[in-house]
């Protein structure tokens, strides 16, 4: 910095704190999501004032940003493992300020090739903003995810603003957000009478018109009348005193009596928590002994299904290592463990998905075959050492009546663009299977229970949510909470849903704004790559790399 004014330094750091509180908000505050829309605003002002000063090491600002933004929305996964918090916090922001760092590089090569201010800082951004999206996009693809903060997410308590979600999902409200933020800062240091007006004018456009459309789908969006009776169970085991504490035989007695309790001769649909129940033969489910148990009550009620999850495990009779996560048994032989959902009624289990979006550190090590010492490094700060089993893809279960049902299971429900292939393969529902007690009573539980009212949108489908300790409810098509449970408490609720065929275009063509954003980024990135070597050779840039 050449300036040593510490009234500067103090303005910078508060343009730091702005843009962390006003984009965390929405996560944390019900119905706060319009703060979103502004909420990079300090963080593009802090960029111009950092070049304008020519701070050197500019970087870690942006990193603090984005630090902060993390711990304030997301500390509580401290309480899972605090080792595992810090290193989570600390990487997703490194992701983000890497990111934000690449959209500077390209607004700085942008700068030095266009002479009018407006349109280069408007080419800035829209680097950046490309460069954000794709980085969305892939980051719910690849095995270190947490695409939690994803910034379509930011309106899950607020989903009247986006009922146009079905249309291009969460990740169409990260282009809305950052379009809204570039705008409003485009319109606050334009200079120009006739620039000002008319960039004011268009900001105020791009707010209100997706507001106003919402506003009019909300209204006018009719839910097809096909009734479903379902029944949802909150056991409320202590998942930190679960296995090997509480005798499963236990368990079992006790969800068949509260099932006793809550269905009636017209409920069609038990739902219980995610691994509600283990050691379930992937193969042979119907000589687990709790499975066992359950069907004997099922049988007693034609019609009634079951979806069950549950850890299941799948044996190989091979030499050679049968798959990435497989775990040898000791006797030459292989097997896999899986968080698992499963139909059945009293007859037969129709069918189960395995969970595929798994948590790095607890359920998966990501890259174990590229860096094999992670897992036993992960074990010794409480992480587990391998990983689970996954399927290739989402999957539709089917049910007794020949439909099918989508299942989540736990964090899935963050991931859009997964969740939606249940729907296309013919889901007529989706539900959320999940343990949400390892946070406590913290904002977590909340904003997961709330991220499945955007699924519920971009799908047009009623979701049902069944935790064993956090909150468990019903949402219709529409991301309304038609009914949900107390946190930290043993009870059932039951509801009726509305079953749906009808596919919406985000369902039936996916993340498009995501795919089309990373072939941008390829384009416009190789282009401003060449301009940047080009303006090296020639020392055209030479002045200002020493302004990054």
């Amino acid at each position: 910095m050449k300036t040593n004014d510490k009234h500067a330094k103090g303005g910078l750091w508060l343009l730091v704190a702005g843009f962390a509180v006003l984009m965390s908000l929405p996560f944390l505050v019900p119905h706060l999501g319009f703060l979103a829309l502004v909420g990079f605003v300090p963080l593009f002002m802090l960029d111009r004032a950092l070049r304008e000063l020519q701070v050197r090491h500019s970087f870690w600002y942006y990193y603090a940003a984005f630090v902060l933004f993390n711990v304030f929305t997301t500390f509580w996964i401290w309480f899972v493992s605090p080792v595992g918090a810090v290193a989570a916090l600390l990487l997703n922001a490194l992701q983000m300020a890497a990111v934000f760092a690449i959209g500077r590089w390209g607004g700085r090569v942008i700068r030095r090739h266009e002479k009018r201010p407006l349109v280069a800082e408007a080419g800035s951004l829209l680097f950046f903003i490309v460069t954000w999206l794709a980085w969305e996009h892939i980051y719910f693809e690849v095995e270190l995810s947490w695409p939690w903060l994803c910034l379509g997410n930011a309106f899950l308590y607020s989903p009247r603003m986006v009922q146009w979600y079905e249309i291009f999902g969460a990740l169409g409200g990260s282009a809305w957000i950052l379009l809204c933020n570039a705008a409003i800062f485009l319109a606050l240091t334009a200079t120009g009478r006739r620039q000002q007006r008319w960039s004011t004018v268009g900001a105020a456009l791009l707010v209100l018109v997706p507001i106003l459309c919402s506003e009019i789908r909300y209204a006018s969006y009719r839910e097809t009348q096909d009734p479903l009776e379902v029944v949802v169970i909150q056991p409320n085991v202590d998942p930190f005193a679960k296995y090997g504490v509480q005798p499963q035989s236990a368990l079992d007695a006790r969800l068949v009596e509260l099932m006793a309790q809550e269905v009636t001769p017209d409920t069609r649909f038990v739902i219980t928590p995610e691994t509600f129940t283990y050691n379930v033969n992937a193969e042979q489910p119907l000589t687990s002994p709790s499975i066992a148990r359950y069907q004997a009550f099922l049988r007693e009620r034609p019609g009634l299904q079951m979806l069950l999850g549950a850890l299941t495990v799948r044996f190989y009779d091979t030499k050679a290592k049968p798959t990435r996560s497989a775990l040898p048994l000791g006797d030459g032989r292989w097997y896999d463990r899986y968080n698992a959902a499963l139909v059945l009624d009293g007859t037969q289990v129709y069918g189960q998905y395995v969970k595929s979006k798994l948590v790095p550190g607890v359920e998966i090590i990501p890259y174990e075959n590229l860096l094999p010492f992670l897992g036993p490094f992960i074990a010794k700060f409480g992480g587990s050492s391998s990983s689970y089993g996954t399927q290739d893809d989402m999957e539709a279960i089917p049910t007794a009546d020949g439909k099918a049902l989508g299942a989540m299971i736990c964090y899935e429900s963050a991931y859009g663009d997964w969740s939606r292939r249940a729907t296309k393969k013919g889901a007529r529902f989706l539900s959320v299977i999940t343990n949400d007690g390892w946070w406590g009573d913290t904002p977590g539980y909340r904003q997961h229970f709330n991220f499945a009212r955007l699924r519920a949108i971009e799908n047009r489908r009623d979701i049902v949510q069944a935790a064993n300790t956090g909150t468990s409810g019903i949402i219709n098509q529409r991301g309304d909470v038609l009914a949900k449970t107390p946190y930290w408490v043993e009870t059932t609720l039951r509801g009726t849903i509305n079953g749906n065929d009808a596919q919406t275009p985000f369902v039936r063509h996916g993340d498009r704004l995501g795919r089309l954003s990373g072939y941008a980024f390829l384009v416009l990135g190789l282009m401003l790559l060449v301009f940047s070597v080009s303006d090296r050779r020639s020392g055209r840039g030479k002045s200002a790399a020493g302004n990054a």
